[in-house]
Formats: C-alpha cells, sequence, structure tokens
C-alpha cells in the first residue's frame, strides 16, 4: 500500500502537467485579453491552476474539466484585476512595453495600423462594460465558447447570459459609435 502512494502521487503530477499543456495558453490568452497586461496575465494564469492543482481532487465530472477550469479563471481575473487596479501606479501597458516584438502582418501599412486601432478601440470599449457583460462578450465572441458553456462558466442561468450579451452589444455598439464620431 506504501509502495503506491508515489505512483498515485507521479499519475496525479502528469495528469496535472497535460492540463496545464492543454489549457495554458487559452487561460493566458484570456486572462490577457481580460487585464491587457503581460505580467499581470502571467500572474492571473499562475494563480489560476494553483487553484486547480489545489481543487482536482475535488473536481466532480458536473462540468466538463475546461469549463470549470475557465469558471476559476474568471474568478482569479475578477480578484486579481481589483486588486492590481489598487495599485495601478505600478503597472506597465502592454503598449509601454518595448521588450515585446510586434507582429508582423502583411499588407499596407495603414491597413495594418487602422486594424491595430480598431482592435485597440474594442478592447477598450468591451473592459468599459459591467464585468459580466464584459466577461459574456469576451468568452462567448472572443474565446468562441458555446451558450451553454459559458452560462457553465459563468455559473449563471443561459437566458441570463443571452441577456448580459444582448446588453453588451447595445452598449458595444454605442460606446464604439461614439468613438467613430469623435474620429471624423
Amino acid at each position: 500500500m506504501i509502495n503506491m502512494i508515489p505512483r498515485v502521487q507521479k499519475e496525479a503530477d502528469l495528469i496535472f502537467r497535460e492540463i496545464v499543456k492543454n489549457h495554458g495558453d487559452r487561460i493566458y490568452n484570456l486572462a490577457l485579453m481580460k487585464c491587457n497586461q503581460v505580467e499581470l496575465a502571467e500572474d492571473i494564469c499562475q494563480e489560476t491552476f494553483i487553484r486547480v492543482h489545489k481543487g482536482l481532487k475535488n473536481f466532480r465530472d458536473e462540468s466538463q474539466l475546461g469549463t470549470w477550469i475557465y469558471r476559476i479563471a474568471i474568478n482569479v481575473c475578477h480578484t486579481m484585476i481589483k486588486k492590481e487596479s489598487r495599485l495601478s501606479d505600478n503597472l506597465i501597458p502592454l503598449n509601454d512595453r518595448p521588450d515585446l516584438e510586434p507582429i508582423e502582418e502583411h499588407g499596407d501599412a495603414g491597413e495594418i495600423f487602422l486594424r491595430a486601432v480598431q482592435k485597440d478601440q474594442i478592447r477598450q470599449a468591451i473592459s468599459a462594460l459591467p464585468t459580466l457583460q464584459s466577461d459574456a462578450i469576451t468568452l462567448y465572441y472572443l474565446k468562441e465558447f458555446q451558450y451553454t458553456e459559458v452560462a457553465d462558466i459563468m455559473d449563471i442561468p443561459l437566458n441570463t447570459l443571452k441577456s448580459h450579451i444582448r446588453r453588451a452589444k447595445a452598449k458595444l455598439k454605442l460606446l464604439l459609435m461614439e468613438v467613430y464620431d469623435e474620429t471624423r
């Protein structure tokens, strides 16, 4: 019986490594979308997987593993972003990070610039939404989860999710109309 403990621990470690391998990039990208800061996104990702590791023994098959991990990630995002916003003087926005190389895009420089500006404006508009609406839009449109998966991740009823998405789209439309009216 005692000889089984190292083998069970080794199997658990392998399972956890596989979970991180399969979900790490997606959780990091979600965190980066939510906070727009590389270091904070890395911290959110790390904290998410610490909580996953601790909670794995209590995971029940009531939801999919990925849904459970995203729910943890969203909760960690909210907690850490709120905590960091109190310490905002220490934060470095992505745009101010000289160590990040721009992704090489093909096409006219003006078109590339315009796409980058539009992405930034959309990201800012999404971050201006109330938290539940921002989460719903991010998970459904940007992370491309199905309605039922987003409802499970956010732990809300499906019709409530649809209401949040509908309201978020209406607010985004107004926010983006204001931005584009100002630029003309």
